[in-house]
């Protein structure tokens, strides 16, 4: 988990696992990674890329730079971003980095740990095979390898990469999975048994995300929420560049006459962003994204935390999928078994009618469902670092 990456469900769900681990009486360190990458190694990775048909992923990260320079005001508001983020960082996860540079050093330090956990979120994506990382194809044979909550985000794996997948797979200990599908794919094309668990993100509770958010990370960022506190709004949050999600918002707000407060440019520049939102803050760190969540009268979004915050917190909320579910590199089984099994409505994935948003959540019986599923993932995990 490196300085410069603005993904607050990376940052939040990482805070979280540490949270709750440190709390089952472990001492921990966070493998800060340092990439050495040889040219050739480099070369390997973009052939991967073009062969799992992620060119929009390499697309994305040549882009970024030419983008910056064409809208400054663009390259102004991600510092701020950047800024805010690392701020976090520093105060709540540094504490606990241990830097290995070189795949030689990560390797040869691996051996310093009884136990390596990875998790959670998208770390077993097609695109992340040849890293050797977050498959810990790096460490060694003899520590104990778990796996919490990982995801493959994709609901299919490449025919070419079955045979791989299967191999790191049955190094691991134990595995658990984020989603339905996930399990399926483990067991699948390895000899593995998984376990659906719990994103990191909801093994805390609504009373400890309202005590964590209490927590002011920097300065700069005091002034953004003042709105949140006086006022009802729309909070809008998209990654995708999903045009219809934008035009539903909009509708939503004319219909309310509430303003939309939205988080700009995730990933990268997109033109339609700057079509929506009358309120959009830059300087937001992982605190006061879950702030935003917490006091919008309603929230839209194609994020998968974004949605998990919003079931914590009771929020009336829509979540449109990033893409259509016959791109074969979809990433929308995290969507559909994060509803599956908490018992969501699916009024509230958008399939037409963002008027759907006001209908009523069971929330008894999501808080019900939500609470099985903490105490499962809890006892995966006792039983996962203790076996």
């Amino acid at each position: 988990m490196a300085y410069g990456h603005n993904n607050y469900g990376t940052s939040l769900q990482g805070y979280a696992l540490l949270k709750i681990i440190q709390q089952l009486g472990y001492e921990i360190e966070v493998i800060h990674y340092e990439k050495q990458l040889t040219v050739m190694e480099k070369i390997a990775w973009v052939i991967n890329a073009l062969r799992v048909g992620e060119m929009k992923e390499l697309k994305k990260r040549i882009s970024i730079n030419k983008e910056k320079k064409i809208y400054p005001q663009y390259a102004e508001g991600l510092k701020k971003r950047t800024d805010a983020v690392d701020a976090y960082k520093k105060k709540k996860l540094a504490p606990f980095f241990r830097k290995y540079i070189g795949y030689h050093a990560l390797h040869e330090g691996s051996k310093n740990y009884d136990t390596v956990v990875v998790g959670s979120d998208q770390v077993w994506t097609p695109l992340s095979l040849p890293n050797r990382f977050f498959n810990l194809l790096f460490v060694e044979d003899s520590v104990r390898k778990i796996a919490y909550a990982s995801s493959f985000g994709v609901s299919e794996i490449p025919r070419f990469q079955r045979k791989a997948t299967g191999q790191f797979l049955n190094r691991f200990n134990k595995i658990g999975v984020r989603e339905v599908r996930g399990k399926e794919i483990v067991e699948e094309l390895s000899s593995q048994k998984a376990q659906v668990v719990a994103d990191p993100t909801l093994l805390l509770t609504r009373d400890d995300w309202e005590s964590e958010i209490k927590e002011i990370i920097s300065e700069s960022t005091k002034k953004n929420m003042a709105c949140s506190a006086e006022k009802p709004y729309i909070f809008c949050y998209f990654i995708s560049s999903n045009e219809d999600a934008r035009k539903q918002a909009k509708i939503l707000s004319e219909e309310t006459d509430l303003p939309i407060i939205t988080i700009r440019h995730m990933e990268q520049y997109r033109d339609i962003d700057e079509t929506i939102g009358d309120e959009v803050p830059y300087a937001v760190d992982p605190n006061d994204f879950v702030r935003y969540i917490s006091h919008a009268t309603y929230v839209c979004t194609d994020s998968f935390h974004c949605t998990v915050f919003s079931i914590i917190f009771h929020r009336q909320f829509m979540t449109f999928y990033r893409t259509n579910n016959t791109d074969k590199r979809n990433r929308n089984s995290r969507i559909d078994s994060l509803f599956y099994v908490l018992g969501v409505n699916r009024e509230h994935l958008y399939g037409g009618d963002i008027k759907k948003i006001t209908t009523p959540v069971e929330w008894e019986c999501v808080d019900t469902n939500l609470k099985t599923l903490r105490t499962q993932s809890l006892s995966f995990l006792i039983d996962a670092l203790n076996s």
